[in-house]
């Protein structure tokens, strides 16, 4: 137990960020994520008239 104690005492960052990484692109890219973010990416050019109200 003290060596493994030890080897991540040493490579933790080596193995926990490359890690992360994978994890944090496994849940941006997982198939029922899709509809959300491609509703996120047209926001910018959604029309925000209604926010503004009408033209005079």
């Amino acid at each position: 137990m003290d060596a493994l104690w030890l080897f991540l005492q040493q490579y933790g960052w080596f193995i926990g960020v490359p890690l992360l990484f994978i994890v944090v692109v496994a849940y941006i890219l997982r198939p029922s994520a899709r509809k959300r973010y491609e509703h996120d990416g047209e926001i910018p050019f959604e029309d925000d008239r209604s926010k503004r109200g009408p033209k005079p």
